[in-house]
């Protein structure tokens, strides 16, 4: 019983984790955008932004993976209970 708590509690850590990378993201692009501006060319910061966009994309879509494996394990352990 034990094992399963523990594994749950990782992964909603995992979960929380992911979320607040993506928000430190979203922070780096609004920084890069107030203090980089005159420095790179509007070009090439559209390109960093949408390569983060990817980025913040792809961890939203982990973090629901993440979400649909905590609900199968959670219903698996009440089920053995």
């Amino acid at each position: 019983m034990g094992e399963k708590k523990d594994h749950l509690k990782k992964l909603s850590e995992l979960s929380e984790k992911i979320m607040a990378l993506a928000n430190s993201i979203r922070q780096a692009e609004k920084d890069m955008e107030s203090t980089l501006r005159d420095e790179i060319e509007a070009r090439d910061l559209q390109n960093v932004k949408e390569r983060m966009k990817a980025v913040e994309e792809t961890l939203c879509v982990l973090q629901e993976e993440v979400g649909h494996v905590e609900a199968e394990h959670y219903k698996k352990a009440k089920e053995t209970h």
